[in-house]
């Protein structure tokens, strides 16, 4: 058995272009091209009820213009788009499973071998390139194309750094590099699991359990894992759907993740190996603030979404509709500034690197939870002003709720009620709808602020209650 080890990168359609022509450029930043493009055909397989799915496994057949591979993977793990994982590989002279070059210790079960049957399928050019990078050399692929099978279809656009030799280190200096020059953001969704997707509503993500940790020992390494898997996933959400309410979740947990790496890096006692975080703090507070900007123009929207107390969604859906064109090119500006991808590669880097050391220290702990209490104070005690007064209570939430606490719902309460306050203070100055009907019910909506920041007076009691 191999294990491969690849950094799996996102790359918007719209940039495959100047990836290209960035690649065939003179300073060859991408490495040493490998003659034409591949086109591959893969066919993935399983049984009827998906046996080799719930064993985590995956297994294709991949024809392409020189022949054809069968290949068996597991699951393995992935931390900000770098993915570790057995793989069994093998030349084959027909697109048939030959069962008997796979080794015996596997234990495939005879009845899964005669049972297994066409799923779905993955088509798609790949260029290829090998970069020798420090002390390593990466292969890297650009596959496009699609994913599919009989009644749905899926498009592909991503990118593969595998390391041939050397280290996973180097894997990430080297998407850095190439993060800095194409809107580069890791993923942690295979190819697998997209096929997997458009027949089942199946993610392979599996949400640590934190309840038991809450004012105990956390696990840094894994909590931190667990806030970025999360934030490329609803970032891949928002890709897909253009659901602007995903990217509300996201910055969430930006936030979440945010507030961590500040506590790291204003915690003075680490041990020397863990103190290279101020670039990293300045990365997602940098991210955390654009997130903010990005949402700014909708905020209206937003709040009219989450207003429990009015039939109020129509209007949102009208305001979206007619912000969509300012939310996109702000959107576009911002994938192409990519502070999102290098500031989750900066952290992939980090937590691969130290990740495991982080649970080792007691007073890091210690001192993390007592910062959650004075975001609890912050939480109940706050001027209902910009954007920027919900950080406190946002990142609260997010804590909360990853742990299970009780003080989830209140506290998820008051972040709604302070977007609808705000929501409602910054409609009544606004001139984005101009038909007469909409403006009626903007400005009728408008008229409940004041009883909705009672609202949130109570809504404030209510989290001091439960804690």
């Amino acid at each position: 058995m191999a294990t491969e080890v690849e950094l799996k990168l996102s790359l918007p359609e719209f940039s495959v272009a100047a990836f290209i022509k960035l690649a065939n450029s003179s300073e060859q930043p991408m490495g040493a091209g490998q003659g034409d493009p591949l086109q591959l055909e893969n066919q993935y397989f399983d049984t009827e009820d998906l046996a080799l799915n719930k064993s985590h496994a995956a297994l294709r057949i991949r024809k392409s213009q020189y022949g054809y591979k069968q290949t068996l993977k597991n699951k393995g793990k992935a931390v900000a788009g770098l993915h570790q994982r057995g793989e069994w590989e093998y030349e084959i002279d027909q697109p048939e499973v030959n069962w008997s070059l796979f080794p015996a210790e596997l234990n495939i079960d005879e009845k899964l071998k005669n049972a297994i049957k066409p799923i779905f399928n993955t088509d798609f050019t790949r260029h290829v390139w090998i970069k020798k990078y420090g002390k390593s050399e990466i292969e890297l692929v650009l596959d496009q194309g699609f994913i599919h099978n009989q009644k749905k279809s899926y498009s592909l656009c991503e990118v593969e750094l595998e390391l041939i030799s050397g280290q996973a280190e180097d894997l990430f200096a080297f998407a850095q590099e190439l993060a800095a020059l194409l809107p580069l953001v890791p993923c942690d969704i295979n190819k697998a699991e997209r096929g997997y997707g458009l027949s089942s509503n199946i993610s392979f993500y599996q949400a640590p359990d934190f309840s038991k940790q809450f004012n105990a020992s956390l696990d840094l390494n894994l909590f931190l894992q667990d806030a970025l898997t999360r934030v490329s996933r609803h970032w891949d959400q928002f890709t897909q759907t253009k659901d602007w309410w995903k990217v509300l979740i996201l910055s969430r947990d930006v936030q979440a993740i945010e507030y961590m790496i500040s506590c790291l890096n204003s915690f003075e006692s680490l041990d020397n190996a863990l103190t290279e975080t101020s670039e990293l703090s300045a990365s997602w507070k940098k991210l955390k603030h654009e997130l903010i900007e990005l949402l700014a123009p909708a905020r209206v929207i937003i709040a009219l979404f989450v207003d429990e107390h009015s039939n109020s969604r129509g209007l949102s859906q009208r305001l979206l509709q007619i912000l969509t064109n300012t939310l996109n090119d702000n959107v576009q500006k911002w994938i192409n500034s990519n502070t999102f991808g290098r500031s989750m590669l900066l952290l992939g880097d980090y937590l691969y690197k130290f990740g495991e050391q982080l649970n080792t220290q007691t007073d890091l702990n210690n001192y993390i939870w007592r910062h959650v209490d004075i975001l609890m104070i912050r939480a109940v005690d706050m001027p209902v002003k910009q954007f920027e007064d919900l950080q406190s209570i946002q990142t609260l939430a997010f804590i909360y709720k990853r742990f299970d606490h009780d003080a989830y719902k209140a506290c998820n309460q008051l972040v709604k009620q302070h977007l609808v306050v705000m929501g409602m203070s910054d409609a009544l100055g606004s001139s984005i709808i101009t038909d007469k009907d909409s403006r009626a019910k903007l400005a009728s909506w408008c008229r409940r602020l004041t009883v909705e920041k009672r609202r949130l007076q109570v809504a404030r009691e209510q989290l001091i209650d439960v804690m």
